[in-house]
């Protein structure tokens, strides 16, 4: 991530540099060189005002000494300046020896025009030099050192070439801040996978302030962990209860069998009580089977009428209660329905009648209810049992948790599974006087 992010950040920078700094460059080079030739001009052209005295009038004047003077200590490469005086005739009347007079050089100031070129190192200037009635009386040649341009746009080189390394730093250093900042959160969260994958079901990354991004997919990977671990627990322990579920009717079917293999004149007792071993187990694997397809359920909930649902489920089990002597029914104050998975809620009903059929009493009561709240229906189903401890409503959904020695402790855990599937919620409380109340709390459909 460094690298490329490194790589980025450097690519911008330099593009930057090139399309900003290079233009940048070139122009203020070539104002420094614009200012540096109007400088000369400007040298010349005071030069020329000086000489013009003595070339109009022909007379000796110490004006034009007095200001070459100045402008030597005054203007840059001053020192290192030549001048020659040239009157119209083409004889030099100042700075002879400085060899700078030549007629092409003279020419076109004589004949009243300025002219600045380069020659060689140094910046000619040709300025003429006006005398009476608009007449040109002479020209001044002006030899000006070209190194002094050369120091300014060297420094304006130097300090533009500055500012990019400047900038090339600041994009390293900011580019590494930047992968540390992004990174680090990632390599925890690497860490932690790493860790999970592993076997380490604790492991859970620290979610970062900033950056959002890596902050949520860190809570993201936490809630997995978290459900991973969970569903870890839950078969790690279910595959303890089944395994201690099934000891107990297995040994003692293999001590039945054993005795029945001993003793060829057994009574029938021994084969009933084999066969009754035989059925607790096929219980037993079949509610495993009802819970491990109520965890995978992936239908979609549909519509379902409860109150016609619980009157068909009570006719369906009426004969039962019948025989035990407990009288079953099912009202509805309205016609109210539910979202769930098609054959869930027949399901959660057959148990909970079936608990209830067995906890009342001979002569007890079990009551179906329905009603409507809010967006949300809401099935009840009531007793006149023994009830529930507070202690073992907290453990019923639990696997293999029954207060009873015929149950398997699967009826409870599968209605928890199923109505938790379908977006509801179950809740154990005692009936008024006597009793276990039962309430589904479902998401109900629109009217």
């Amino acid at each position: 991530m460094t690298s490329r992010i490194l790589a980025a950040l450097l690519t911008l920078t330099l593009g930057l540099l090139l399309g900003a700094l290079l233009p940048l460059g070139y122009a203020m080079a070539n104002q420094h060189e614009q200012d540096y030739r109007s400088g000369t001009l400007t040298i010349a052209h005071t030069l020329a005002a000086a000489a013009e005295e003595r070339l109009a009038d022909r007379e000796k004047s110490t004006m034009l000494p007095r200001t070459l003077a100045a402008l030597r200590t005054e203007d840059e490469g001053g020192a290192a300046m030549t001048v020659a005086v040239i009157d119209d005739d083409g004889h030099v009347v100042e700075g002879e020896r400085t060899g700078l007079y030549t007629p092409a050089r003279a020419a076109p100031a004589l004949a009243g025009h300025t002219r600045v070129t380069r020659d060689g190192d140094r910046l000619l200037a040709a300025v003429p030099v006006d005398g009476h009635s608009e007449k040109v009386a002479g020209a001044v040649l002006l030899s000006r050192p070209l190194a002094p341009l050369h120091d300014r746009v060297m420094r304006l080189w130097t300090r533009l070439a500055m500012i990019a390394v400047l900038a090339i730093a600041a994009a390293i250093i900011l580019a590494v801040a930047l992968a540390r900042w992004a990174g680090r959160p990632l390599r925890d969260l690497e860490t932690a996978a790493e860790a999970l994958g592993a076997g380490e079901l604790g492991a859970r990354a620290n979610p970062p302030k900033q950056p959002a991004e890596i902050r949520r997919l860190t809570e993201r990977f936490n809630v997995m962990a978290a459900r991973l671990e969970s569903l870890v627990h839950d078969h790690r322990t279910m595959l303890a209860d089944v395994s201690h579920q099934l000891r107990t009717p297995l040994t003692a079917l293999r001590l039945r069998m054993e005795l029945l293999a001993a003793e060829p004149a057994a009574d029938a007792a021994e084969f009933d009580g084999a066969l009754e071993e035989l059925a607790r187990l096929a219980r037993l694997v079949d509610g495993l089977l009802a819970v491990a397809r109520a965890e995978n359920a992936t239908e979609p909930p549909q519509q379902v009428m409860i109150s016609q649902l619980l009157i068909e489920r009570a006719e369906a089990w009426r004969p039962v209660a019948a025989e035990r002597n407990v009288d079953l029914s099912a009202a509805a104050n309205e016609p109210v329905s539910a979202l769930a998975v098609p054959g869930h809620l027949e399901q959660v009903i057959d148990n909970l009648i079936d608990n209830a059929l067995t906890a009342a009493p001979p002569s007890g009561h079990v009551r179906l209810t329905a009603r409507r709240s809010g967006h949300r229906t809401q099935i009840i189903v009531t007793d006149d049992g023994p009830g529930m401890s507070e202690t073992t409503k907290a453990e019923a959904f639990r696997r293999f948790r029954t207060s009873g020695s015929a149950g398997t402790g699967l009826g409870l855990a599968i209605v928890h599974r199923l109505v938790t599937a379908d977006g509801g919620t179950v809740e154990l409380s005692d009936t008024p006087g006597n009793g276990l109340t039962v309430t589904l709390d479902l998401p109900a459909t629109t009217r």
